[in-house]
C-alpha cells in the first residue's frame, strides 16, 4: 500500500520477526549543496571563500560552472555558511532536486533592449544639441536634464544588482568586477558624462547575460548526458507483471524489462534474453555490442534487437552515467595550472587596477592640471581593465573540453589532468585488459607420460570450475565446449600465488604454475621445455598434476585488442614512450612486445614493483600508467596521470585513476594528449588576447585617444570573443576524429 514507516517502527517490525535491527542516526556532517545563482566568476568565489574563512568555515567546494557550494558540516555550520554568503549580497539556496537539471537562464531581453534604447537616446540628445542645435531648440538646462533622466533610467533599469553587489564588495574590503563598474558609472555620472555612464552599465549587463548563456550551454553539454537515461523503468514483480516506476525509486536487486528500441533505465546484469546494444552514449564506441545472460549493461545505452530482463545492480544516483557526470562537474576542484594562475592573477589584478585608476585621477593633475580630464582617464581605465574576459574564458574552455572528452569516450576527473596530459613523456601499459581483451582461451594441450587427454581435461575442468581466476574460467569453458561434465570436487582450496588443489573422484589433483612445480621438484627437463615453448609463443601456462607428477600442461593465449598495435603507434606519434609493465614472464612479454612493436618492456613485476617502475620513469619526465585491475591501483595512484580502462576495469582501478577510457581503446590515450594540447592552446590564446587588448586601450587612454564608449565596447567585445573561442572546444570532438 501507500503506508510508510519511520525508522523506529520499521526496526520494531523487523525485531518482532526475529531479526536484528537498530536505527542508526544520520551523522552530523551531512553533505549539502547550495545553489548560488550570482556566483559566476573566480573573483566572486574568492570573496565567498574569504568570508567563510572569517567565520572559521573551511572545506567548502565552490563550483563556478554549476554556481554551487558543497559543504559537509552540521546544521549549525551550514546555517553560518549560508548567512556568510548572504552577507555578501548573494543567495544560497539548498539543492534538493532528485534529478538535477541545468537551470534555464532567463534573460529579460525586453528590459535590456529598453535600457539600450534609452542609453542611445541620451547620447543622441547630447550629440544633436552639440552639433545641430537647430534640430533641438531647447535651453541648455532642458537638454542636460533630458540627457540625465534618460541615462539614469537606463542605469537603474539594468544596474541595481551590480550596484548592490559592488557596494557589498567594497564594504567587505574586496574588489570585484561589480565594484569596478559601480565606481566607473557613479564617477561618470558625477563628472557629467551621463550617456557614457549609461552605456557602460547597459553594455556590461548585456555582456554578463550573454556570458551566463554561454556558461549554461557549457554546463548543459555535460548535463545532457543525463538526458539519455529514461525517467521510468518497467519493473517486474514475482508474478511477471510490469509496473512503470520512476528510476529514482528502483532499488538494486529489482528486475526490469527492456524492450527493443528502449534505453536501459539503470545499471544492471542481463538475467534473461540476448540482444545487441548501442553503447555509444557511454563508451563513445560506434559499433553495437552483443550481450546475453550475465552481460553488464549501463543506464542510457540503447537496446536494439530483443526484449531482455535486467537485474538492477546500482541505484539511479550511483549509475555509471551519474558517476561520469559527477566526476566531470566536480572536475573544477582540481584546477589546471592556467586556471589557478588566472584565479590568483584576478585576485590581485582588480585591486591594482583600482589603485592605478585612482593614481591616474589624482597624481597627474597635481603637476599637469586638468583634474576632470585625468579623472575621466581614470574612469576609462576602470572600465577597460575589468578582468571579466580573463576569468570567465578559462572555466568555459575547460568545461567545454571536458564535455568533448566525455563524448569521445574519455572521463577526465579534473582540469589539472586535462592540461597536464600535454606534458606526458612516458606511459606504462599493463598487458591484460589494456593491450589484450583479458579473455584468455586454451590454445595448446600437452599430455605427459601417455596420459589420456580427455580424462586429464575432465579433472582439470572440474578444478577450474571451482575458481574465478581468468585462466581457470578459460579452462572450465574449454572442457565444457568438449562436452565434458565437471566432477564433484572435495577439499578444494587455493594455493596462494600458485594455483588450486582438491580431491577429484578418488585422486588428489592440482592446477599450478611453473614456480610451484620447481619448488616441489616436479619441473624436469621435459616440463621445463614445454613451458619454455609455450612462453616463447607469448602464452601463459598451467599444469595439472597428480600424486605421481605432471599429467598435462595447458597453454593459454589472450587475444590482442583490435586497435592495440595501432594504439601503440598513435602513442608514439604524439611523442610518448610506451613501456610494457607486466607480471608475465620475460619470454611472454617479449613475444607480445615483438607483435606490437614495443621496445621498452619490464616483465615479471609484482604490484609494488610496477609502482617502483612508474616512480623510476617519473625521475626523467611526466608519466602516465594505464591499467584495469586491482593490482594496477597502486601504480595508477603513483603516476602523474593514472588512466583506467573503464569498460572492463575493476572498481578500485577506476576509482584510483585520474582518467577513465570508456571505449577501452589504447589510441584514446593519444586522443587525450591531443585534446590537452588543443585546450592549452585555446587558454593561451584567450589570455594573450584579453591582456593584449587591455594593454593597447590602457596606452590609448593615457594618450588621450580613448573614450568610455570605446572602453566599454572593447571590454564587452573582448569578453564575447574569448568566450566564443573557449566554446569552440565543444566541437573539439570533430577535429579529434579527423586525426
Amino acid at each position: 500500500g501507500d503506508a510508510t514507516l519511520d525508522g523506529a517502527a520499521l526496526a520494531k517490525l523487523l525485531t518482532d520477526r526475529g531479526l536484528t535491527a537498530e536505527v542508526v542516526p544520520e551523522g552530523p556532517a551531512a553533505r549539502t549543496v547550495f545553489s548560488i545563482p550570482e556566483m559566476d566568476c573566480p573573483v566572486e568565489a574568492g570573496e565567498i571563500e574569504r568570508e567563510l574563512a572569517k567565520d572559521g568555515i573551511t572545506g567548502a567546494a565552490l563550483n563556478i560552472m554549476n554556481r554551487t557550494m558543497t559543504l559537509s558540516a552540521d546544521e549549525a555550520t551550514l546555517a553560518r555558511a549560508r548567512a556568510a554568503v548572504e552577507r555578501l549580497g548573494y543567495h544560497a539556496i539548498p539543492v534538493t532536486a532528485k534529478r538535477r537539471e541545468v537551470a534555464e537562464v532567463k534573460v529579460d531581453w525586453t528590459r535590456y533592449g529598453t535600457a539600450l534604447v534609452l542609453a542611445f537616446l541620451s547620447e543622441a540628445v547630447e550629440l544633436v544639441h552639440e552639433y545641430s542645435p537647430d534640430m533641438l531648440p531647447l535651453p541648455e538646462a532642458w537638454v542636460s536634464g533630458i540627457t540625465l533622466v534618460l541615462a539614469l533610467a537606463a542605469i537603474l533599469l539594468t544596474g541595481i544588482g551590480t550596484f548592490r553587489t559592488g557596494i557589498n564588495s567594497i564594504l567587505h574590503g574586496t574588489l570585484n568586477m561589480n565594484a569596478l563598474m559601480s565606481v566607473a558609472v557613479v564617477g561618470a555620472v558625477l563628472i557629467g558624462a551621463w550617456p557614457e555612464a549609461a552605456m557602460v552599465m547597459v553594455l556590461f549587463e548585456i555582456s554578463e547575460a550573454i556570458e551566463q548563456l554561454a556558461m549554461a550551454r557549457a554546463r548543459r553539454s555535460i548535463r545532457d548526458l543525463m538526458s539519455v537515461t529514461p525517467e521510468r523503468a518497467f519493473v517486474l514483480d514475482g508474478a511477471g507483471a510490469v509496473t512503470p516506476t520512476p528510476v529514482e525509486e528502483v532499488m538494486p536487486g529489482a528486475r526490469v524489462r527492456v524492450s527493443p528500441g528502449e534505453r536501459i533505465p539503470l545499471d544492471g546484469v542481463i538475467e534473461k534474453g540476448e540482444t545487441t546494444l548501442d553503447q555509444a552514449a557511454i563508451t563513445g564506441e560506434g559499433l553495437p555490442a552483443e550481450k546475453g545472460p550475465g552481460g553488464v549493461v549501463w543506464a542510457g545505452t540503447v537496446n536494439l534487437t530483443a526484449t531482455i530482463e535486467v537485474r538492477v545492480t546500482a541505484a539511479a544516483s550511483e549509475s555509471l552515467t551519474a558517476r561520469i557526470i559527477d566526476a566531470v562537474e566536480n572536475a573544477e576542484a582540481s584546477k589546471s595550472p592556467v586556471q589557478r594562475f588566472v584565479d590568483r592573477f584576478a585576485a590581485v589584478y582588480t585591486p591594482i587596477v583600482f589603485v592605478v585608476a585612482a593614481a591616474t585621477a589624482v597624481i597627474p593633475p597635481i603637476f599637469l592640471g586638468d583634474f576632470m580630464g585625468w579623472l575621466y582617464k581614470g574612469l576609462c581605465l576602470l572600465v577597460i581593465a575589468c578582468p571579466c574576459a580573463l576569468v570567465i574564458s578559462t572555466p568555459v574552455t575547460i568545461v567545454s573540453a571536458l564535455a568533448s572528452a566525455t563524448r569521445a569516450g574519455l572521463l577526465i576527473k579534473g582540469g589539472l589532468y586535462l592540461e597536464e596530459a600535454r606534458k606526458l613523456r612516458f606511459v606504462g601499459l599493463d598487458k591484460t585488459g589494456t593491450l589484450t581483451k583479458g579473455e584468455p582461451h586454451v590454445a595448446l594441450v600437452r599430455t605427459m607420460n601417455g596420459a589420456d587427454e580427455t580424462r586429464a581435461l575432465e579433472i582439470a575442468g572440474s578444478l577450474a570450475a571451482m575458481s574465478s581466476h581468468p585462466l581457470s574460467k578459460a579452462l572450465a569453458q574449454y572442457a565444457e565446449s568438449k562436452g565434458l561434465e565437471p566432477f564433484e570436487v572435495e577439499a578444494f582450496k587455493a594455493i596462494p600465488g600458485a594455483g588450486t588443489e582438491g580431491r577429484v573422484g578418488r585422486g588428489f589433483a592440482r592446477l599450478v604454475n611453473l614456480r610451484w612445480l620447481r619448488e616441489a621438484g616436479l619441473a624436469d627437463e621435459t616440463v621445463e621445455a614445454i613451458f619454455a615453448e609455450i612462453m616463447r609463443e607469448g602464452m601463459s601456462a598451467t599444469a595439472l598434476t597428480d600424486r605421481f607428477g605432471v599429467v598435462t600442461v595447458f597453454g593459454f593465449r589472450d587475444t590482442l585488442k583490435p586497435d592495440a598495435k595501432e594504439g601503440i603507434a598513435a602513442l608514439e606519434a604524439v611523442g610518448l614512450e610506451p613501456t610494457l609493465l607486466t607480471g608475465d614472464t620475460p619470454e611472454a612479454a617479449k613475444a607480445l612486445g615483438d607483435e606490437l612493436g614495443l621496445t621498452h618492456i619490464r616483465a615479471g613485476l609484482l604490484p609494488d614493483e610496477k609502482l617502483a617502475a612508474i616512480a623510476d620513469m617519473q625521475k626523467t619526465g611526466l608519466t602516465a600508467m594505464v591499467g584495469d585491475g586491482i593490482n594496477d591501483a597502486p601504480a595508477l595512484a603513483q603516476s602523474d596521470i593514472g588512466i583506467a580502462m573503464g569498460v572492463r576495469g575493476t572498481e578500485s582501478a577506476v576509482e584510483a585513476a585520474h582518467v577513465v577510457v570508456m571505449d577501452d581503446r589504447v589510441s584514446s590515450i593519444a586522443t587525450l594528449v591531443r585534446l590537452s594540447r588543443m585546450t592549452h592552446g585555446v587558454l593561451l590564446q584567450n589570455i594573450v588576447f584579453a591582456l593584449g587588448v587591455k594593454f593597447l586601450f590602457a596606452v590609448a587612454t593615457f594618450a588621450g585617444m580613448a573614450t568610455m564608449w570605446m572602453a566599454v565596447f572593447a571590454d564587452v567585445g573582448t569578453c564575447l570573443i574569448v568566450v566564443a573561442n573557449g566554446m569552440r572546444m565543444l566541437r573539439a570532438n570533430e577535429k579529434l576524429k579527423t586525426h
